[in-house]
């Protein structure tokens, strides 16, 4: 029997939420007459006993299937060997900290069946939560990254999408290793639709620190797009050329002044600094496409699975 629907979540410190997080998910099931869905869970090496906890609740709900990842991989490769082993006809992705309600699959499904050829129904905030500097950190991520990617990624999503089989079946095709979930959402195409969604209050601190934020937005510039480089080159070139003409200039004004002494030592040192900062800079640049060219040709799998429960 297929099975219909397949809610995927990760598990990273959530052992406190599971529970309640699992009876939302068998409530929507039950709004939704669906009488053969799956809850994938993906312990992606939880230092707390969130395992466990699972575990304990597939004992009560058969349904649960636990992937226990043999270390912590991240939060979107986590969700990456979730979607892989999915079964559902449709699959919902979802965090389950309870900020965003397990309901919301109802919303999420009729938005689905209002139109024709749907593929994707994806979850975003009307208004970013957090405080200004995330709001303003987020608005300026996502308008540099729509100007330089090529593609169009919506503003403040979510990990509430819902996607059906064909859909996620050609999203399982890419070969990166460096994932970074929402733009290869938005690349793949399709007829993808949005549904705004309420964000709630999560009980303690999130574990999707400044730290794992910063490497996630160096990872979704360097992964889809090339505008960096394009930008050092281009820097080096104006570099070249105004040291170029300033050389010139240097040169006509000893011919014609060849009595006066120039020092210009300060300037000098300067524009040393200047330009070792932007040989540093460059290079720093430059070692992160390396590296993703260095993830990518080692064909190391992007997660490795220790059980499946």
């Amino acid at each position: 029997m297929q099975t219909f629907i397949s809610v995927v979540t990760t598990l990273y410190k959530s052992a406190n939420y599971l529970e309640r997080f699992v009876q939302l998910c068998e409530r929507a099931f039950s709004e939704l007459e669906c009488m053969n869905c799956e809850i994938i869970m993906v312990n992606d090496g939880s230092p707390d006993n969130s395992l466990e906890k699972a575990l304990e609740l597939k004992e009560e709900y058969p349904n649960i299937v636990v992937v226990d990842l043999s270390r912590n991989f991240g939060h979107h490769y986590a969700l990456w060997a979730g979607l892989s082993i999915s079964k559902g006809e449709y699959i919902f992705t979802i965090d389950c900290d309870l900020e965003v309600s397990p309901l919301c699959l109802v919303n999420f499904m009729n938005r689905m069946k209002s139109g024709t050829n749907i593929d994707v129904v994806y979850g975003i905030q009307e208004v970013r939560k957090g405080h200004i500097v995330e709001r303003l950190g987020g608005a300026l991520f996502y308008s540099i990254f729509n100007k330089i990617s090529g593609i169009q990624m919506p503003k403040n999503v979510l990990t509430e999408n819902l996607m059906n089989r064909k859909y996620i079946d050609s999203l399982l095709k890419l070969g990166d290793k460096s994932l970074f979930l929402a733009g290869m959402y938005q690349w793949v195409g399709f007829n993808q639709v949005p549904l705004i969604v309420t964000k709630g209050l999560r009980e303690g601190k999130s574990t999707y620190t400044l730290k794992k934020r910063i490497a996630l937005t160096f990872q979704a510039i360097t992964s889809f797009s090339s505008y960096p480089l394009i930008v050092l080159l281009n820097v080096g070139f104006l570099i070249t050329t105004l040291s170029f003409i300033w050389g010139i200039g240097f040169i006509i004004y000893r011919v014609f002044n060849p009595d006066i002494v120039l020092l210009g030592f300060t300037s000098l040192f300067v524009l040393i600094l200047f330009s070792l900062g932007i040989i540093v800079f460059s290079l720093g640049v430059i070692g992160l496409y390396i590296d993703r060219i260095f993830t990518q040709t080692k064909n190391r799998p992007t997660y490795i699975i220790r059980e499946i429960y």
